[in-house]
């Protein structure tokens, strides 16, 4: 079998590629990163870069029609849809999120064309189980449609005993929020909470230091402010991979707050054993067990979870080991992949 992945959303493709290979599966990768991304090699990962975006999407063009074209499945991640659908190679539509809940949900052109192309595909795959119902709500047919999970590389992603903790207050409970800043991850809600604890509990908050001088970063840096948040530290920027570090020398880690799904960063702390407070999916029938992450759908449920965490240090290992356990079960990169190749089965039948 071979496949051709194009485009990635939250290195998902990156991970699946890799997964695949591990299987015997000719698994490729075509990955057109921004300018500014920095991008790791890897074996079938064909990164296309030039220096104007126009050009680089001809280059892909070219690719597909020559050395890909051959190939059994053609998997394509969001904005990608569009791309395949209108050249009539779409074996496998993969979304993620913002794809369905603004692009292909709102009145713009490419939304339409986006509709148009998740009609055409041979498969659906949706990575959280919330975006299920936006498909039905295009009058997609679910019986193509299947509930992906991220996939997270669990032997990576692990709890390590050799990470020294953020800071040097060992009585401080440390907390790492690297979700961007963003409206629809509700940032806000966890900052308003943080305020109201950070004198009742010795906290420090840690965040991912982002491009300064973006709107979106000053804006964080503004509502800081406004809030008179104490001890906020920023952490440099890092490979993907080398987040597992960051995740293990945090106490709890707090993702996002906005839809309910759990972002990458709630999984991969997760497998890191680590307690997380975030949203998480609400749809009964999308895991066999809901998943071991404390509520953070309200800015009172940030502050209790957040409370019951520091109050109950002692329980900090049991909850890491149950989300670590219930990663394997469902998230593990094996898991995902068995699922992945019964889509493509599917399709080639």
């Amino acid at each position: 079998m071979k496949v051709i992945q194009v485009g990635d959303i939250a290195n998902v493709a990156r991970t699946l590629t890799k997964g695949l290979r591990a299987e015997g599966v000719d698994a490729r990768l075509a990955l057109m990163p921004k300018p500014a991304d920095v991008e790791e090699s890897q074996a079938g990962v064909d990164i296309i870069r030039t220096p104007f975006r126009t050009l680089t999407q001809t280059v892909l063009l070219s690719r597909l029609f020559g050395r890909y074209w051959k190939f059994d499945i053609f998997h394509a991640h969001a904005m990608y849809n569009i791309l395949l659908g209108q050249i009539g190679r779409l074996n496998v539509s993969h979304f993620h999120g913002d794809d369905l809940l603004e692009l292909a949900s709102g009145d713009s052109f490419l939304g339409g064309l986006m509709i148009k192309a998740m009609h055409r595909t041979g498969h659906i795959c949706v990575s959280t189980p919330n975006l299920l119902e936006v498909l039905a709500g295009f009058g997609v047919d679910l019986g193509k449609v299947t509930f992906l999970p991220n996939p997270v590389e669990a032997d990576h992603f692990r709890p390590k005993d050799d990470i020294q903790p953020h800071g040097e207050d060992e009585d401080t409970v440390k907390l790492f929020h690297p979700t961007r800043f963003q409206h629809k991850k509700r940032n806000d809600k966890l900052f308003e909470a943080y305020a109201e604890l950070q004198d009742r509990y010795p906290l420090s908050l840690y965040l991912i230091e982002n491009k300064s001088f973006s709107p979106a970063h000053e804006e964080m840096l503004a509502l800081i402010r406004k809030l008179g948040l104490k001890r906020v530290n920023f952490l440099p920027r890092l490979p993907h991979r080398q987040l597992v570090d960051y995740y293990n020398a945090a106490d709890i880690v707090l993702d996002q707050f906005g839809s309910p799904a759990m972002g990458l960063v709630s999984l991969e702390a997760l497998a890191c054993g680590k307690p997380v407070v975030s949203t998480y999916p609400l749809q009964s029938g999308s895991y066999p067990e809901k998943p071991p992450v404390l509520s953070g759908f309200t800015v009172v449920e940030i502050k209790e979870s957040i409370s019951y965490l520091v109050e109950n240090r002692v329980k900090w290992t049991e909850i890491g080991w149950r989300g670590r356990e219930w990663i394997l079960k469902n998230h593990a990169l094996p898991v995902v992949i068995a699922r992945l190749l019964e889509v493509y089965r599917k399709v080639l039948e």
